[in-house]
């Protein structure tokens, strides 16, 4: 039988560093990253400079050295629109990258604490139908906010964790069984950083989740973090260490849900002649739907 859990938010207040010094170390890692010829500059004989110039940057974005150089050094807060995406197509940023721009350096409007984003009703439903696949839903904090049988059976019991820690990026950074489970340990920490430097863009105020990653994390968060990389929902492969059915090999997608909560369904999938749907299939292939469980509210269980 599968089941379909789902628990309340974890009470995590949002939060970032200062706008200005964020904006600042994104515009330098992202200048150290581009070489002359990645934008069509000749390199002078002599060159020790791996990154562009700063003077090089404001060339490509059309304004002045001077003001690129203050928005460098945290003392331009606000620049426009059209100048943020000068710098980011001279910058070469992708779409997440452009948008993570913009997030940063927009001007900040008073609003109420947003309420815990709850799991909505389709997803739940879709969750239950999907006997064999892992799914999980999950928010941009990475909170896991529901998942079926087989996402607890492949990943971890989530049902068995305080509700503060079901947590992927916590998990991946903090859990010693992620370190066994993930083949590509390191980079699967490192990406659950760069989604919430993506989903901390443009928030003020303080932020729990990352005073405990930075506290617990180690230097693999504090270097994730430094890189200002950011990522929004993607497909990949997820190579794992199963204590059960040993190596296995998966396909994932993550569905942006429609909704200002920007919550994403994640589906694990394996093709239909592989030794991973096999395995899938044996262990949840006569699974039939059951009502979505509902787990304690984080109040009840966090010490």
């Amino acid at each position: 039988m599968t089941t379909a859990h789902r628990t309340p938010a974890s009470p995590l207040t949002t939060g970032s560093s200062s706008r200005p010094t964020e904006l600042a170390g994104f515009l330098r890692t992202r200048r150290a990253r581009l070489t002359p010829e990645c934008v069509g500059l000749p390199r002078t004989p002599g060159r020790r400079l791996a990154g562009l110039r700063r003077a090089e940057v404001a060339a490509l974005a059309g304004i002045s050295p001077e003001y690129y150089t203050r928005l460098e050094q945290g003392r331009q807060r606000h620049p426009s629109p059209e100048v943020l995406d000068a710098l980011a197509t001279a910058l070469r940023l992708d779409a997440d990258g452009r948008g993570h721009l913009h997030r940063i350096t927009a001007r900040p409007a008073p609003a109420a604490p947003p309420a815990p984003p709850e799991a909505p009703r389709a997803a739940l439903d879709l969750l239950r139908a999907l006997t064999v696949w892992p799914a999980y839903l999950v928010s941009p904090m990475r909170s896991v906010l529901a998942w079926n049988d087989a996402a607890a059976w492949l990943l971890t019991d989530f049902g068995a964790l305080p509700p503060h820690r079901r947590n992927l990026a916590w998990f991946a950074l903090c859990d010693p069984r992620a370190r066994e489970l993930y083949a590509d340990w390191e980079a699967v920490a490192r990406g659950n950083v760069h989604r919430l430097r993506s989903a901390l863009a443009g928030r003020t105020g303080e932020e729990p989740l990352l005073a405990e990653l930075a506290a617990h994390g180690g230097e693999l968060f504090t270097d994730a973090w430094n890189e200002h990389e950011v990522r929004g929902p993607n497909t990949g492969h997820k190579r794992l260490n199963h204590p059960v059915a040993g190596p296995l090999t998966l396909a994932y997608t993550g569905y942006l849900l429609p909704g200002p909560e920007r919550l994403e369904l994640v589906v694990m999938t394996a093709p239909e002649d592989s030794p991973e749907h096999a395995v899938l299939h044996r262990h949840f292939g006569s699974s039939t739907p059951s009502p979505a469980g509902r787990c304690s509210p984080p109040s009840a269980t966090r010490p």
